[in-house]
């Protein structure tokens, strides 16, 4: 059983899947792809089975272990079937406008604060105990950041 993992924890986690979710949804609409729509649909849900298990163990004292190890199955699938869109419906989207769309200032700023942010994480998921709640707090303050600045960089 993770020790130290909190209410508050389990709330903060949910920040960086709302984040993801409207920056998804805005691209969702401009893109008009079931594809796209479907492997956002499953990158959100692994992100809030993930939160959920903090709240089990947060409320309920129990580890249900399959709520975090879904993760590593539906988001990369999820984000699989993302890529797959955008070369399957790329008449549907240019390159050029969104090159120009995110080398804007102060979108550029973001996107970079985003992707650095993006870049720990994968730091974190190599170097980091996922079961210990000081190295999830890092992972959750990074994550959120990282998914405030990108939704902040597409609404820009």
């Amino acid at each position: 059983m993770p020790e130290g993992f909190t209410l508050s924890m389990a709330l903060v986690d949910c920040l960086p899947v709302l984040f993801f979710s409207i920056s998804s949804a805005i691209l969702a609409t401009r893109l008009d792809s079931g594809l796209f729509r479907t492997g956002v649909l499953l990158v959100i849900l692994a992100g809030a089975l993930k939160a959920g298990w903090k709240f089990v163990i947060a409320l309920q004292h129990r580890d249900l272990r399959f709520l975090n190890r879904q993760m590593r199955y539906l988001m990369p699938a999820g984000f699989l079937l993302v890529i797959l869109a955008l070369i399957v419906d790329r008449g549907r989207w240019s390159i050029a406008a969104v090159i120009r769309h995110m080398t804007n200032v102060p979108a550029l700023f973001l996107f970079l604060t985003g992707a650095a942010g993006l870049g720990l994480m994968v730091w974190f998921a190599k170097k980091k105990d996922r079961r210990d709640a000081k190295a999830n707090w890092k992972e959750q303050i990074t994550n959120s950041i990282a998914q405030f600045c990108i939704m902040l960089g597409i609404l820009l």
